[in-house]
C-alpha cells in the first residue's frame, strides 16, 4: 500500500506524461507502466477510531485507540468467453488494528479479526 508522498513518488517513477493527441497543451495524457498493473487506485477513508484491547491467540497485543475496517467479499465465475456464470456475495470479514498502521492484514500480524455488535 501507498499513501501520501510515497504514492506520489509510485506514480511518478510509473507514469508518462504527455500532449494531449492535436498538442493542447491545456489537456495532457497519462499513460501507466505496466508495473501499476497489480494497484487499485482507492480514496483512503478515515474511521472513527475507538478505545481497543486487540487479542491474538489468547494473548493481549495491547491496547489504545483503534480503527475497524470492513470487508465485503464476492464470488465471482466466468466461462473461457468472458460469460459471468456465477456473481455473489460471498461474506465480510471485519479487522481492527491500531490507528495509524497503515497495513491491514490479519495474517501479517497488522490487525486482528473483530465481531461485529449491533445493537
Amino acid at each position: 500500500n501507498y499513501y501520501g508522498e510515497d504514492l506520489r513518488e509510485k506514480l511518478k517513477e510509473n507514469c508518462e506524461i504527455s500532449a494531449a493527441d492535436g498538442g493542447d497543451e491545456k489537456k495532457r495524457r497519462i499513460e501507466m507502466g505496466p508495473a501499476l498493473s497489480e494497484f487499485i487506485l482507492m480514496e483512503r477513508l478515515f474511521p472513527p477510531q475507538q478505545i481497543a484491547v486487540l487479542s491474538r491467540d489468547g494473548r493481549v497485543e495491547g491496547t489504545g485507540p483503534s480503527v475497524s475496517e470492513l470487508g465485503c467479499f464476492g464470488a465471482i465465475v466466468a466461462s473461457g468467453e468472458g460469460e459471468v456464470v456465477h456473481n455473489e456475495y460471498a461474506g465480510f470479514l471485519l479487522r481492527t488494528k491500531f490507528e495509524g498502521v497503515d497495513e491491514g492484514g490479519v495474517a501479517s500480524g497488522f490487525a486482528t479479526l473483530s465481531s461485529p455488535y449491533l445493537c
